[in-house]
């Protein structure tokens, strides 16, 4: 059975080209699917060591190795990788799946492969790192047009801004891809993908608009059994991409991108992230399966039980910080209205100071101080976790409002010599 080719719909016709999934197998390819054939990067045969290998109790029923494949698209990916991708297709409600190792690799590849010359590139000044990385190798590198991030009047002059650099986009002739995170790391806060959504459709021709959704920090915790934040909207249908990590909530690693069928035949032939790194681990595709499990058994209950403490953390730590001045300890808000997050950033003034008291009293604390953020934003960051519980929360709280109150001490003394 010969691959079936595909016109990649999204590109002007100039630039249309023929792809095909070379990962395609026969009946009489997958029978001659085995280990032997597999191992091209297993060079001192690990692979075939039986000492190497244990039993899969899970519903893929294979031998997993606990070494690396080959590259996908040269026999890295097993039965096993590509019943995964369904796992995604199914959960998500997608029309299609493709598997990366990262979700670093997954935003580099989808945004350094899709935009073509011609078109352009609106995103949320706040994206991810991988995002501006793939933005770069793209061909639509000189197209870049940032927005304020989470403002939808900015949002609206970009997308105006666009059509007069280039009329072809009304006409159909080049696309202009939307990028937005759904929670946002640093802030905590989530993107209003509602409106953005309505504003795509109500200024740009469905032929010429390509939204993609950055999932990693809002999988697992958003919609039902965990499926984010373009589920909690029901915003499926107007998303074109779709990218969720299996690193955060899920506690494995991997990503996958959440497309359509030409696209993730297009991403197979010529993102280069994919092309040429070596496939997951058998081992990491069924730790990715047994998290699938999880989402679908108790995602909800986590998912409403982190609210619960994200509620209880906020109002608590909000009402003990009443007689701190905010420029030495402040709450910022994070989430929307009926929405937690459960990303705290908790702006201080001596960040590393903070830090080094939190880590003496046992806690993984980390600052965020200048340069990484501007002057005035420094601040540590404060992620909660289904498994916490209010009394852990409560002795963490004390410890911040403690260093705080003797901060504020420390500060008042040295406001007095200086008049003094």
């Amino acid at each position: 059975m010969e691959p079936e080719a595909l016109s990649l719909g999204i590109l002007p016709p100039s630039l249309r080209v023929e792809v095909a999934d070379p990962r395609v197998l026969s009946d009489t390819q997958t029978a001659a699917y085995d280990l032997k054939t597999r191992a091209a990067t297993d060079s001192v045969a690990f692979l075939l060591d039986p000492s190497y290998c244990f039993s899969s109790r899970s519903s893929l029923k294979l031998p997993i190795s606990l070494v690396q494949w080959a590259l996908a698209l040269w026999g890295g990916d097993s039965i096993a990788h590509l019943a995964l991708e369904e796992r995604p297709r199914q959960f998500f409600f997608a029309p299609a799946a493709l598997l990366f190792n990262s979700d670093f690799h997954a935003n580099a590849s989808v945004l350094g492969s899709l935009p073509q010359s011609g078109d352009i590139i609106i995103f949320d000044e706040y994206i991810h790192a991988s995002c501006h990385d793939g933005m770069k190798m793209s061909r639509a590198k000189d197209a870049l047009i940032p927005f304020k991030h989470n403002s939808l009047s900015s949002f609206k002059e970009c997308i105006l801004r666009a059509l007069q650099l280039n009329p072809g986009i009304k006409a159909g002739k080049a696309t202009v891809f939307i990028v937005v995170e759904g929670l946002y790391s640093m802030d905590g806060d989530v993107a209003p993908l509602k409106e953005i959504v309505e504003l795509m459709k109500s200024l740009i021709p469905p032929e010429s608009r390509h939204l993609i959704v950055e999932e990693a920090h809002s999988s697992g915790i958003y919609g039902q059994a965990g499926r984010g934040l373009v589920s909690l909207n029901g915003l499926e249908n107007e998303v074109h991409t779709r990218v969720h990590t299996f690193g955060k909530a899920l506690g494995s690693a991997g990503a996958v991108v959440l497309t359509d069928a030409v696209i993730r035949l297009y991403l197979i032939n010529y993102a280069r992230s994919f092309i040429y790194t070596t496939s997951l681990p058998l081992f990491n595709v069924v730790a990715i399966g047994c998290s699938f499990d999880m989402l679908e058994l108790v995602g909800d209950e986590l998912s409403a039980r982190l609210v619960h403490l994200c509620r209880f953390f906020r109002n608590t730590l909000s009402s003990n910080l009443k007689l701190i001045p905010a420029k030495i300890m402040t709450l910022t808000k994070t989430g929307k209205e009926n929405l937690w997050s459960p990303i705290f950033p908790i702006l201080v003034c001596g960040s590393l100071d903070l830090e080094a008291c939190l880590q003496a009293k046992g806690y993984d604390a980390k600052a965020i101080p200048y340069p990484i953020v501007p002057r005035g934003a420094e601040r540590i960051r404060v992620c909660i976790h289904a498994a916490n519980t209010e009394d852990e929360l409560l002795r963490f709280i004390t410890e911040l409002v403690s260093w705080a109150a003797a901060y504020q001490q420390k500060d008042g003394k040295k406001e007095r010599n200086i008049v003094l």
